[in-house]
């Protein structure tokens, strides 16, 4: 009686960690596939990515917040988007193998040569990796198959990542080319209203709506591509003073300052750019890691009073038509109330400089009277 006693809880014992095992090979999977293939965003907390991305990026942070000087500080957040990103194919690796190996190993008596948990692990790396030294081998059909599953499954990991990449990287490029543009031709800052200037200068109001235009289809695929793939926020450009995140509240505040003061200009490209620049912005609630709401001004945008005034008039003296000024700035104070709390804490979350410079060529021409200055 005694023996049949033991024999049983042996028997639950190996069936409980055979379950962990296989449980702990679907989740890992499922999270991958998840995060690799599938169109929508989970909201548990509990998935690997989730708890990499919010646990390594506090560090990575706190670190980075000790560093003085803003190159050297860029340079090492630089460093964290695409490390990240290597580090969940660790992560997602180690997990599925820990699995594998539990389940091996309860079914060591179907392996020849297994005799502990490490070589159950080895066995387990050895057919992920479809390296088949032949030193472990699956007795019966049953093992045999499962062991072709386990090959498979590590086929198709390896397959998704070096499909993932090319599209990962091809979605940050696409956001970092448009950034080139954004040019007030000034030498300092680039400032909502000195593009406004800039694209007004162009071609009047149609000029202005098609640069409107032009950066609602980058504020839709940056939406689709950084809620498809959160890690690609973490991401830094390849140029010092640009950042996408800069970038947007400067064309995002643009947009608010011609629905403020523009008349008809909201029923056109402005509205649209702000609608979704909000959108946008507002995906802050759901990166991997919580963003906590910076309080106070951020330094450099949106433009304050005087140079909104100074545009104003600028507009004003080139026959725009336009709302009454008390009525455009009281406007604009409630469409800036729609975003600043978003832009403020995702600056805040990712120490985002606070200013977009552009870094063209100044026209080696002596300034001339006349010429546009701020």
């Amino acid at each position: 009686m005694l023996w049949a006693t033991m024999d049983d809880a042996n028997l639950v014992a190996r069936l409980l960690v055979l379950l962990a095992g296989a449980g702990l090979v679907l989740f890992a999977a499922t999270d991958a596939v998840s995060t690799l293939v599938t169109t929508q965003r989970r909201s548990s907390r509990l998935w690997p990515t989730y708890i990499l991305y919010r646990r390594s990026w506090w560090l990575w942070r706190a670190l980075a917040r000790r560093i003085g000087s803003e190159r050297r500080r860029e340079r090492l957040l630089a460093v964290y988007g695409p490390l990240s990103l290597l580090g969940l194919l660790v992560v997602w690796v180690l997990l599925l193998l820990v699995g594998w190996g539990l389940v091996w190993w309860v079914l060591r008596g179907r392996l020849s040569g297994v005799d502990s948990y490490l070589d159950a692990l080895y066995f387990a790396g050895v057919g992920f990796f479809t390296v088949g030294f032949g030193d472990v081998v699956p007795v019966g059909g049953m093992a045999r198959l499962l062991a072709l599953a386990q090959a498979f499954m590590g086929l198709v990991s390896i397959a998704l990542v070096i499909g993932y990449l090319p599209t990962l990287f091809g979605a940050y490029s696409r956001r970092e080319t448009q950034l080139l543009t954004l040019d007030d031709l000034t030498d300092e800052r680039t400032t909502p209203t000195g593009v406004i200037e800039a694209w007004h200068a162009d071609g009047g109001l149609d000029g202005l709506a098609a640069a409107f235009a032009d950066w609602e289809w980058w504020c839709a695929e940056v939406f689709d591509s950084h809620t498809a793939y959160p890690m690609l926020a973490f991401f830094r450009s390849r140029r010092p003073g640009q950042h996408w995140l800069t970038a947007l509240g400067v064309v995002t505040d643009a947009a608010a300052i011609s629905l403020a003061a523009i008349r008809d200009a909201r029923s056109g490209a402005a509205l649209r750019l702000y609608r979704r620049a909000i959108g946008l912005l507002r995906i802050v609630r759901t990166l991997p890691a919580v963003a906590r709401s910076a309080a106070g001004p951020v330094d450099g945008r949106p433009d304050g009073e005087p140079a909104f005034r100074s545009l104003y008039r600028h507009l004003e003296g080139r026959g725009v038509p336009l709302h009454p000024y008390d009525r455009a700035w009281a406007d604009l104070q409630r469409l800036r109330a729609e975003y600043l709390p978003y832009l403020r804490a995702t600056i805040e979350l990712l120490l985002v400089p606070p200013e977009f410079r552009n870094h063209a060529a100044p026209l080696p021409l002596p300034r001339q009277e006349g010429d546009r200055q701020r």
